[in-house]
């Protein structure tokens, strides 16, 4: 007899069903593993202030502070040059570099003297009349009143009968001449004052014209005020000079500067750590820059040196294609120690680097690892995790300068915790010391 297979298909449905049941029902149970502790492992140190201050670099070239330029006050051919007068010579001060041809001036000078003299005769010639002129002057007004008394005399002999009327009138004639003779003579006198004036005046014209002469027979004579390094000369032995030419440039080699670039941000964080500007009776702020310390640093090959700077000024524009501000430092040097195995010495043009060190002040000072953009990590004494904002002041030595509110003695994370959610638990590894 032939089975029907369709009809197996229940059975063994069924016994399908009962073993995977029975395979449930006999599985022993999974063992149970109880939670472990949850809080994350961090690395934590305190936070506490310490003295730090700014420091800014930049980037500038070697100037000399003090440039100064031989500009011809008179005309003529020079007659003298100087054999040190050469591009990159070092003259001292006071050493004859330029004589132009003095005959000319000497001619003026004389010529004023003796107008001077001349103006000084008429002068002393006016004093000496003025005093003849009083003399005389005492003299007419004595004959003045014999000639007035002898009028009276003759005017009561008149009124007696014993003289002529004719005397009389002579005689008034005579005082009358001799009236006017003296209002001439202190007429005179009185314009002596106007006369002396005017000569004195004359007087110092001349003198005027002398020192002007003697100033311009100086000026033929160039030499050098100061110990100088000649930068350029534009003159020549023969050659004419006109007035107002520049004939020699030369610089200053005790004190040379340098325009150090800085940033805004730079400079704003180096005036932030000077604090209060004082500021002078017209209230423009003239701020203390003796606790700012500055250096300048060469680095040409083999060759490396450092010289001791000072914040002197601040540059009164900002640069067009770069966006920084010029601090200007100077730096002293002595010409005369200089000796092949010390340091080269500052020349014009020369580029540098330049380190400002602001004034130290307390800040929070932090690891850059432990900055997470504009926050850092907490753990507060219920080892949970605390975000806190801060604001980044500067960094130094990659290490960042923050300000915010923060605690004495508040335990920095180290740590990069991801995720980092406000409140997790947090557990503290072995303290990686207070050394930020």
């Amino acid at each position: 007899m032939k089975v029907n297979k369709k009809l197996l298909f229940f059975p063994a449905l069924a016994v399908g069903v009962i073993a995977l049941v029975a395979a449930i029902k006999l599985q022993p149970d999974l063992p149970i593993k109880p939670a472990g502790d949850r809080a994350r492992l961090v690395n934590t140190v305190p936070l506490e202030l310490r003295s730090m201050a700014p420091l800014a670099i930049g980037f500038g070239k070697i100037e000399p502070k003090v440039e100064w330029k031989a500009i011809a006050e008179v005309s003529g051919k020079v007659v003298y040059r100087n054999p040190q007068l050469e591009k990159g010579q070092v003259i001292k001060a006071g050493t004859e570099v330029l004589r132009i041809d003095p005959l000319d001036y000497e001619l003026k000078l004389v010529q004023a003297q003796a107008d001077l003299k001349s103006a000084l005769t008429s002068l002393a010639k006016l004093g000496q009349e003025e005093q003849n002129l009083k003399q005389t002057l005492k003299i007419e007004k004595n004959r003045l009143e014999i000639a007035n008394k002898e009028l009276a005399r003759k005017q009561n002999l008149r009124k007696k009968g014993l003289t002529s009327q004719s005397d009389v009138d002579q005689q008034e004639q005579s005082a009358l001449s001799q009236r006017k003779l003296v209002l001439d003579i202190e007429n005179q006198i009185g314009l002596m004052p106007d006369e002396k004036r005017v000569a004195e005046a004359l007087v110092k014209v001349n003198n005027s014209k002398v020192e002007e002469a003697q100033r311009s027979l100086e000026r033929t004579i160039i030499t050098l005020p100061y110990d100088l390094r000649i930068s350029s000369v534009d003159i020549e032995q023969d050659q004419v000079v006109n007035m107002q030419q520049v004939m020699i440039t030369a610089h200053g080699i005790d004190v040379m500067e340098v325009e150090a670039q800085l940033s805004i941000h730079d400079m704003h964080t180096l005036a932030s750590s000077i604090g209060e500007f004082s500021r002078d009776e017209s209230g423009i702020p003239k701020p203390d820059t003796t606790f700012i310390k500055a250096s300048i640093e060469l680095s040409s090959g083999n060759v490396s040196a450092s010289w001791p700077a000072k914040v002197s000024r601040i540059s009164e524009t900002v640069d067009p294609t770069q966006a920084t501000a010029g601090v200007i430092l100077e730096i002293a040097q002595d010409y005369r120690q200089l000796n092949p195995t010390s340091v080269p010495p500052l020349v014009n043009g020369m580029f540098v680097r330049a380190q400002i060190e602001g004034q130290e002040n307390p800040s929070w000072v932090i690891p850059e690892r432990a900055l997470h953009g504009d926050k850092i990590y907490i753990m507060t004494p219920e080892s949970t995790l605390k975000i806190q904002q801060v604001e980044v002041l500067y960094r130094r030595d990659n290490q960042v300068i923050i300000d915010g509110e923060i605690e004495q003695g508040e335990k920095l994370i180290l740590n990069d915790l991801l995720p980092a959610i406000q409140g997790m638990l947090l557990k503290e590894a072995q303290s990686e010391g207070t050394d930020l």
